[in-house]
């Protein structure tokens, strides 16, 4: 016999020795005793008796066996047959007496009570003995397969519970040889699965516990014996309780010989095992659920095509020689088209044969269970949510589907994607085996039947390996006849090894009717178990409402599409039976993956739109991971595609499939109801499983083919938290929906194709994103022409679109007055304006004061209204929709909203009107909480702008399609008649419309801290619509409402309108009124007063969280003040055609070397290199809904807590000012935080140590998200996501190859993680650290003053001062309104609880101390959780030292212009930086700085004077020739001036906070408003201020910088003033020199030849001062 190779078990590549073909079980008798005949010679009750005594024998070497409740049901029946007795006997006993019947009712109720006593006893054993942790307690576990993934999974989730020993058997590799656990630690303990478990559980303790449960036995399952030694066999038969077989090979390909030595004879070895372990308690032996025609039963075998029983099926093939396998597989080709799925057939019905003859034996069967299951896919939960583990199963299916491949078949459409989560088929598993029992004692069970109809219409049309490369779908045959080859295998079992016993053939009815008497084979969901041993069970979700595959197609088409960029054909064009195009063809498949990857892809999809490329490598070291990453991507469709073959058998159309899982639904019902609940599968897949958990699943399954085996790094899970909505993904048509949404939808174009409509699209989209974030874009005339092009073009295309006046029109309620023709209210508008009572008056003020006529006034009322007004209609709003449904999809993964929030928003809105407020972020903003309306049915707003937005070219345009009207926000620039016309046109539409969005903030956050509220008078405006009534209904009014009633009833009555155009107009929404007056209102006049006349208005805070902002690089240039540079000013002087040029990326050889920030110069990194500005998404925008807000509800508990009337000016500007502080605390509370928040704050707090290891980083990442969790803020990170894609992740939206140093090539937990130290680069990360200060300010005030300390145990009451005076200084900054007391206490006891500190008290004089206990050597970890959350506030402190280090300058300069204190200390803190007296380059910010000086003034440090009143006409010429305006005010320092007028009084609005102030400083101890000691007292809070060394030199920076503007002064001999030829005092010259000497600094930057610079990586090069 000659000897053949083996293939591994689960890596069916690897080559084993060379074995003998030669089986173990032969049809002859064996040499020697075999543990068949040890079995058969023994008596039945002999395994008991050995079960009892290991049971009762209990050493620390045994694991005893679980009892099998054997004791129990005999109770149970025993009892049963007494009542029953009890029950016949009752009709013949004599009729009693009455005390007779008195007493027996007694008895009988003593007996009932006994009886409840009794069951309620055995319903709490019986629960307690069905406790799944109690059976696995103590066991050990056999588990074959553990390198695949399911016995990955399984052993994960082993570890979890009790387990003595988990035994793995497995072979020693033979590319790395070693021993078999140093394959475990190379192949299972580095998965990812097994890492975040070590990570969660803590090193120490998981290898602690690796090493006492886990015990590998080398072997292998194709070797006779299984390879074991006998060690390793003696020890498994000793101590093995539980058998959980998922070894084998499933690769259909393999050599008929090579799947049964593996699949047949290896399961066969393993039972041989089995057999001979004395306290066994399950074996689980897992296997594929084959579809076949008809309904597929549990208890039911598929026939073996033969004639021959199974014993001789095996042994002809392992005796046949290499030549002989084609030919013998040929005869079961026709109904098995692989090898694989005909060895798992072999093999249950060799199981079969076993279990049968044991039976006949008389011998002891311990418990079986077949479990079949359909396609194992990626986990839905656990061990991280969508981990996969090679490409077997569905994870190939989801491969290839992602990468164009079809390996669903179009006809399949209707299909079940039956694909099982692989934690769901775990937990199933394991529960499985915690509740069989043995068959009863007498043997008298029933075993499974074969099918013989089960191909009859099925397998000759199922598609073999050589048809199915074809692109052509195979022609189906139909057979007619049952074929004779069918054997019943199922009613034909051997007597042993070498015999067989014949029964004859037997039908199916007949069988059924043989074992009819014993049990009935009608399935039954009561219990674990079915009526069939050994029990089988279904894996499947078929019964669990899984999807067809036309819709789970789609949330695998999306994800894919925007993770790799391939055009994927989309679904309702997938699933048509002429499309044949993507046929499974293993060339063309890797071929289509490197061109996707080499950046063309042109995939065989024809006839669809192309997608830009990929985003090109941006370093060496992203190329050489691109390289690598595309070298996995081929090896690993290739071998998917090499295993496809099997997998397209399983994915047959519903129509002729049914799939029975009763035994296995029982058996889930078991598991829901123990008292597990880690191993219900209804926690996995629930019972009522709807259409979004599906979508969800399967968006995450592809994302874990993706992550965890592509192995790409920077991803995260696609699919939303539950609970949470995606509102750029819509399955509305494959839900069923006939008609889909217009918002999803372009318009239907009778001029241009589809095709020309997508491209349209696709050129505006780009130019809003040029528009939007570029910093170097300048619009040409050109460009502009195309926008207008295609926007009239896109216009007229939705304008004759009949759709849009049909489709959604319950949701068209939303729009408010756009869901009528434009133009219907123009002229109703303008009347209600004229006659508001507020445009009267400012047009009676004007007729009175300046003399002109009243209809001048008016005309002049209507331009600003005119001017004022927005202007859109409904064809327009829903291509505004449209537009960006386009625009967001392509910038952002996500655009997520909770939707609780929605139905929040949805229910309180309800006949009110609504004014929704996001916190200023971006200028997309609005656009963003306007799309979030109409997708979810909201009232849909318009939303006022700042004039300034008007000009923005492309987006200004958008804004105006979706409501926008632009009004001047600052009221000091508007005349009392603009103002007059805004409050007007404000009411009108809120009346009319029923909703409106405007901001509070003044403009967008340059550094990511929130902002103090701009009075504006908005939200003035917003209550008095709500309490008060400027308009009134007048007879022009009504004319104009009557002959628009008539036009509209006339329109309903002609479908084409008056015109026969015009679409008819809609009934009235809900939220809107027929007409803008009052009367539609109702009025209600309180008894104290407070008159509630019309609808109430519920303001929405909004929160919306940008994981990486568009427009950032606009707004840090913003922040330093960084002027135009060279290159942009000779940009807008070239030609169209130059212009268009210069904004296409250059490689980086022809890129100009001009700095223009000081992050853009060059170090030791490879420059950006072709491609760094191609197109790449923004990340997830996260909108978070604060807790609403009701105007009336504020107003009438203004109105109970005070005793004015809400008409009172000052009571109704106290009430805006509480909706204010309401509306901005909601906003506080809707922020959503983003992991790229956490991991950029712990990068940036690396610079204290040259950086953070990557492990480190993880560990803190945790931290930080159990912080926010506890603080009850929400956070954008589902729970089981891993955390290395978490921070991969943030690494890639923080643009790594720019903004952060990555030391080495590969990252490992040891790889160090630095910020790129250029300002550019620190305010980037900054201004995403800040979006999450909020969350850990309080902790960080306690953090910054716990450091200060040096003493370990210190006075309460110092601590509060300096706790106190901290929050004082930096309240403004952060836009605090606390109460300080309350604080300070909330975060001691906090803190004291964490055992930071400790609160002692003296005997002596009660004073109270603390004690400081955490520290370095005590405790480290707090310690330094203390320094990071510290670090969170040290830049800001920095800012504020420098700041009050500049205003030395006052010392020699007696007065500052305002404007000019930021640019005088950003120039300090570049000197200051390049000294290394901070490390914080946030210090360079203007905008802190600006604030820190406001500050400075309220402490009472600082007057302001006004320039006009304090220099003279000569200097304010000189300084308005430097850009300083005559109006600018003054700054001195407090005390300088004698004049009382010209200081400052105390505000009279806010005198508690001048309280405030002055107290601190008497606590401080600073009587004397020096600003010297204010610089020293900041410096104590510093980081290192506490050491010796450091607190000596930082007291000379003051002095210093005093020195420095010194130098200044006195370098020029002949300075500013003297050039001009004017003489001004010595004071006044010294201003404007210093004034000149600083802005000519801040503008050599632009103007200097960079190329003439050897290095500019120091921050001060850019702010060189030159004289």
């Amino acid at each position: 016999m000659s000897e053949v190779p083996t293939i591994s078990i689960t890596n069916p590549e690897l080559e084993s020795q060379d074995l003998s073909l030669k089986s173990p079980i032969t049809p002859s008798p064996p040499p020697s005793p075999t543990v068949f005949d040890v079995v058969k010679s023994m008596e039945a009750l002999d395994r008991d008796d050995m079960t009892e005594e290991v049971t009762t024998t209990t050493t620390p070497d045994d694991f005893p066996e679980t009892p099998h409740n054997e004791n129990e049901k005999q109770t149970s029946q025993v009892s049963t047959e007494e009542e029953e007795q009890q029950q016949q006997q009752e009709p013949a006993t004599p009729q009693p007496s009455r005390s007779q019947k008195q007493k027996m009712e007694s008895i009988h109720s003593s007996i009932e009570q006994e009886n409840r006593v009794q069951d309620q006893q055995q319903q709490e054993q019986e629960s307690s003995v069905f406790n799944i942790r109690e059976f696995y307690y103590n066991k050990s576990v056999l588990l074959t397969g553990a390198t695949g993934f399911v016995g990955k999974a399984l052993l994960w989730k082993l570890l979890s519970l009790d387990v003595a020993k988990i035994f793995i058997l497995l072979r020693s590799g033979q590319r790395r040889p070693g021993s078999a656990f140093q394959r475990i630690k190379e192949d299972i303990l580095t998965n990812k699965a097994f890492v975040a478990l070590r990570r969660s559980m803590g090193p120490t303790k998981f290898d602690r516990m690796i090493k006492d449960k886990v015990y590998a036995i080398e072997g292998d399952l194709a070797m006779p014996g299984l390879g074991l030694s006998e060690e390793d066999r003696k020890t498994l038969v000793k101590y093995t309780n539980i058998v959980l077989h998922c070894g084998a090979t499933v690769d259909g390909n393999e050599r008929l010989d090579m799947a049964i030595k593996v699949n047949v004879v290896g399961t066969l070895n393993l039972i041989e095992l089995a057999n001979e372990c004395m306290t066994l308690a399950g074996f689980i032996h897992m296997s594929p659920l084959q579809m076949t025609s008809g309904l597929v039963y549990e208890d039911h075998l598929l026939p073996i095509p033969s004639e021959d029983s199974p014993h001789t099926i095996l042994s002809t093939i392992l005796s046949s020689t290499f030549e002989d396998l084609p030919t013998l597989f040929e005869e079961y080709k026709q109904f098995y088209p692989d090898t694989y799925l005909f060895s798992k057939c072999l093999i249950e019905h060799l199981i079969i044969s076993e279990i049968e003859r044991k039976r006949n034996n008389g011998g002891y069967q311990y418990p079986i269970a077949i479990m079949r299951s359909s396609p194992i896919g990626p986990s839905a939960i656990e061990p991280l949510v969508g981990w996969a583990d090679g490409v077997n199963g569905a994870n190939g299916t989801l491969l290839l589907t992602g990468r164009g491949v079809k390996v669903i078949q179009s006809a399949n459409g209707n299909a079940n994607a039956d694909i099982v989560p692989v934690d769901f088929a775990v937990r199933m598993i394991l529960g499985c085996a915690a509740s069989i029992i043995p068959p009863s004692s007498s043997n008298d069970f029933n075993s499974p039947i074969t099918n013989i109809d089960a191909f009859n219409d099925q397998r000759n049309s199922t598609p073999t390996p050589s048809s199915i490369i074809s692109s052509s779908p195979t022609t189906p045959t139909t057979a007619t006849t049952t074929p004779s080859s069918i054997r019943d295998s199922g009613s034909s079992f051997t007597a042993g090894i070498g015999g067989r016993r014949d029964t004859g053939r037997l039908s199916m009815g007949s069988q059924s009717s043989s074992k009819a008497t014993t049990v009935a084979l009608q399935p039954s969901i009561e219990g674990p178990m079915g009526n069939t041993f050994p029990y089988m069970y279904h894996i499947t979700t078929a019964n669990l409402r899984c999807l067809p595959w036309r819709i789970a197609y789609e949330p695998i088409r999306q994800y894919w599409t925007k993770a790799t960029k391939i055009n994927l054909t989309p679904a309702q064009n997938y699933f048509t039976n002429n499309n044949m195009n993507g046929g499974l063809n293993r060339a063309r498949t890797v071929m289509n993956s490197i061109r996707s990857y080499m950046g063309n892809n042109n995939n065989a999809n024809n006839g669809t739109v192309p997608i830009p490329s990929v985003i090109t490598p941006t370093s060496s070291t992203d190329r050489a991971r691109k390289r690598q990453s595309g070298q996995r991507l081929s090896r690993q469709i290739d071998k998917a595609t090499k295993l496809s073959w099997t997998m397209k058998s399983f994915y047959k159309p519903t129509t002729t499939t049914t799939t029975m899982d009763m035994n296995g639904m029982g058996l889930r019902r078991h598991l829901q109801q123990s008292n597990a609940t880690e191993l219900d599968p209804y926690q996995i897949v629930p019972e009522d499983a709807d259409f979004n958990y599906w979508v969800n699943y399967f968006m995450n399954a592809s994302y874990g083919i993706h992550y965890f085996i592509h192995m790409e790094s920077d991803l995260r899970l696609p699919a939303p938290l539950s609970g949470w909505r995606c509102a750029l993904q819509s399955y509305d048509f494959v839900q069923g929906n006939d008609s889909v949404r217009l918002i999803d939808r372009p318009a239907t174009s009778v001029v241009f194709s589809p095709d020309q409509i997508t491209r349209r699209i696709q050129r505006m989209v780009e130019q809003v994103k040029m528009t939007l974030g570029s910093n170097h874009y300048s619009r040409t005339q050109e460009d502009d022409e195309r926008w207008l092009g295609d926007m009239d073009d896109s216009l007229d295309d939705w304008s004759q679109d009949g759709a849009i006046f049909s489709s959604d029109k319950e949701n068209r309620m939303m729009l408010g007055k756009w869901r009528k023709k434009v133009g219907n209210n123009d002229d109703r508008v303008k009347i209600v304006v004229l006659n508001d009572k507020r445009v009267n008056q400012a047009i009676s003020q004007i007729t009175l004061n300046a003399g002109v006529q009243k209809q001048t006034a008016a005309n002049e009322a209507i331009k600003i209204l005119v001017r004022m007004s927005e202007r859109t209609q409904l064809q327009f709003v829903w291509f505004a929709s449209y537009f960006l449904k386009n625009l967001f999809d392509d910038m952002f993964d996500n655009v997520r909203i909770q939707e609780e929030s929605i139905r929040r928003i949805q229910h309180a809105t309800l006949g009110k009107r609504v004014v929704y407020v996001p916190v200023a972020k971006s200028i997309l903003d609005p656009l963003l909480v306007w799309y979030i309306a109409i997708r979810y049915h909201l009232p849909v707003p318009a939303f006022a702008c700042d004039e300034a937005l008007s000009s923005l070219g492309p987006i200004s345009d958008i804004y105006r399609l979706a409501g926008a009207y632009y009004i001047k926000r600052d009221k000091h620039k508007r005349s009392p008649l603009n103002s007059a016309v805004m409050a007007a046109y404000t009411q009108v539409l809120l009346r009319e419309h029923g909703a409106l969005s405007i901001c509070m903030d003044r403009a967008r956050s340059r550094t990511g801290k929130y902002q103090e509220p701009f009075d504006d008078g908005l939200i003035d405006m917003v209550v008095e619509s709500t309490l008060h009534s400027n308009q009134t209904r007048s007879p022009a009014v009504s004319r104009v409402a009557s002959l628009e009633s008539n036009s509209n009833n006339n329109n309903n009555n002609n479908p084409n309108g008056a015109n026969g155009n015009s679409p008819p107009a809609s009934p009235d929404t809900p939220s809107s009124i027929g007409s803008p007056t009052m009367s539609v209102d109702s009025t209600i006049l309180s008894n104290n007063g407070l008159r509630k006349v019309h609808k109430d208005v519920f303001i929405v805070p909004i929160n919306i969280t940008y994981e990486n902002m568009p427009e950032l690089p606009i707004l840090l240039d913003q922040l330093l003040d960084q002027p135009q540079t060279k290159q942009q000013q000779q940009q807008q002087q070239q030609s169209p055609q130059q212009q268009r040029s210069n904004s296409m990326p250059t490689p980086a050889s022809s890129q100009i070397q001009n700095v223009m920030r000081p992050s853009e110069a060059k170090d030791k990194r490879n420059r950006l290199l072709d491609g760094s500005d191609t197109q790449r998404k923004f990340g997830r925008v996260l909108m978070g809904i604060g807790p609403l807000v009701s105007v009336q509800d504020a107003a009438e508990q203004l109105q109970r807590s005070s005793s004015g009337s809400v008409n009172d000016p000052t009571e109704e500007s106290i009430l805006v000012k509480k909706i204010t502080k309401e509306i901005q605390s909601s906003q506080r509370k809707a922020l959503i935080v983003s992991p790229v928040s956490l991991v950029a704050s712990i990068i940036l707090y690396g610079r204290a140590t040259g950086g953070v290891c990557f492990g480190k980083m993880k560990d803190m990442a945790e931290w930080l998200r159990a912080e926010v969790i506890m603080r009850e803020f929400q956070i954008d990170w589902q729970e089981g996501e891993d955390i290395d894609a978490v921070v991969l992740y943030a690494f890639r939206l923080l643009d790594e190859t720019k903004n952060i140093i990555i030391e080495g090539n590969n990252i490992t937990d040891d790889t160090n993680i630095r910020v790129n130290d250029h300002a550019d680069n620190v305010m980037t990360l900054s201004y995403y650290a800040n979006q999450a200060i909020d969350v850990f300010l309080l902790d960080a005030f306690f953090a910054v003053v716990y450091l200060s300390f040096t003493e370990e145990k210190v006075i309460e009451d110092e601590f509060m001062d300096r706790f106190r005076f901290l929050v004082q200084m930096l309240e403004r900054e952060f836009v605090l309104s606390w109460d300080i007391d309350q604080q300070f206490n909330i975060i001691l006891n906090m803190y004291e609880v964490r055992k930071v500190i400790r609160r002692t008290k003296t005997s002596e004089n009660s004073t109270c101390y603390l004690q400081l206990m955490a520290n370095m050597e005590s405790n480290p970890v707090r310690y330094e959780q203390l320094i990071f959350l510290a670090s969170l506030l040290y830049p800001t402190i920095d800012t504020y030292w420098i700041t009050s280090c500049s205003l030395s300058a006052l010392d020699v300069v007696p007065m500052l212009p305002r404007s000019i204190v930021p640019l005088l200390a950003q120039w300090i803190a570049t000197h200051l930086i390049t000294g290394r007296r901070t490390i914080y380059r946030e210090v360079l910010s203007t905008e802190s700085s600006r604030t820190a000086a406001d500050v400075f003034m309220t402490l009472g440090f600082l007057t302001e004077i006004q320039s006009k009143e304090k220099l003279s006409p000569d200097a304010q010429i000189l300084l308005h020739e430097l850009g300083i305006p005559t109006t600018e005010t003054l700054i001195q320092l407090s005390g300088q001036s004698n004049e009382v007028d010209s200081q400052t009084e105390i505000s009279p609005v806010d005198p508690e906070g001048m309280m405030k102030a002055l107290m601190a400083q008497i606590q401080m101890n600073r009587a004397n408003s020096n600003m010297a000691d204010l610089c020293q007292q900041i410096d104590t809070y510093r980081l290192g201020a506490m050491t010796q060394r450091e607190t000596f030199q930082n007291k000379q920076v003051f002095q210093k910088c005093l020195k420095q503007i010194k130098g200044i002064l006195q370098a020029s001999r002949t300075g500013f003033a003297k050039k001009r030829n004017v003489e001004l005092p010595e004071n006044e010259e010294k201003l404007v020199q210093l004034v000149y000497a600083l802005r000519t600094s801040n503008h050599v930057s632009s103007s200097v030849d960079r190329s003439t610079l050897k290095s500019t990586r120091r921050v001060s090069e850019a702010y060189n001062l030159r004289h």
